[in-house]
């Protein structure tokens, strides 16, 4: 038993650097391009068009990514009950890290789908601006709010128990989350690859931690008594 939950862990922790690695690699190929909030329709639909293929192999990467990231919101979920003793904040994090996962999902989807109509030779510029702010915001916004609630519910975790992050990192992190929340997150580069640093940080935490090792910070304080 003890074998197979550590097995698990480390398929959690390693498909939680998977997520990020391919989610990564998969935004990169066509997002360096992406206009900026508030660009003129003609400079959205010259980025359908000039770019059609690198989104929607970009995006394929990403709905992948998706998978590995509902792997890895799975284990820690375990860990973070393990750790509390209690599944409120365990379970919080991972519908935070589903809601996250949802809206990821409309924002690829929606940005492929632009995509694929300009590849067609189908893209009219009302149809651009729709699928364009539709996705942005469904990316930014939207998932923000996943974000904030998965990072905070897990950097309360770290918090009161000690494990998956560095109790000021876990402040940080939760100053992070605060941010998701505000009209900053519209401009979500920055915060999303803090968070994507984060996410690694807590995988690697996870393939280093021993099963029940969230446990440690109780289990010393029984051992003083």
């Amino acid at each position: 038993m003890q074998s197979r939950k550590l097995a698990s862990q480390r398929y959690a922790a390693l498909s939680g650097i998977a997520f990020v690695v391919l989610f990564i690699g998969g935004s990169s190929i066509w997002g360096l391009n992406q206009p900026v909030p508030g660009a003129s329709v003609d400079t959205i639909v010259d980025f359908y068009r000039d770019t059609s293929g690198r989104i929607i192999a970009g995006a394929s990467l990403s709905i992948i990514a998706f998978a590995f990231f509902t792997v890895f919101a799975s284990g820690l979920r375990t860990v973070l009950i393990e750790a509390e003793g209690d599944e409120l904040l365990g379970t919080i994090a991972f519908a935070g890290a589903i809601l996250s996962i949802a809206t990821g999902l409309g924002a690829e989807t929606i940005n492929m789908a632009g995509a694929l109509r300009a590849h067609d030779g189908l893209l009219t510029d009302e149809l651009a601006l729709a699928v364009f702010d539709i996705s942005y915001v469904l990316g930014s916004t939207a998932s923000g709010a996943g974000l904030c609630i998965f990072i905070l519910a897990t950097a309360a975790v770290a918090l009161r128990t000690g494990i998956i992050l560095p109790r000021w990192l876990a402040i940080v992190t939760i100053l992070l989350g605060i941010v998701w929340l505000t009209p900053l997150s519209r401009y979500f580069f920055v915060p999303l690859m803090l968070s994507l640093v984060i996410a690694v940080i807590i995988a690697v935490q996870l393939l280093r931690m021993p099963v029940g090792g969230g446990q440690g910070p109780q289990s010393s304080t029984s051992a003083s008594k």
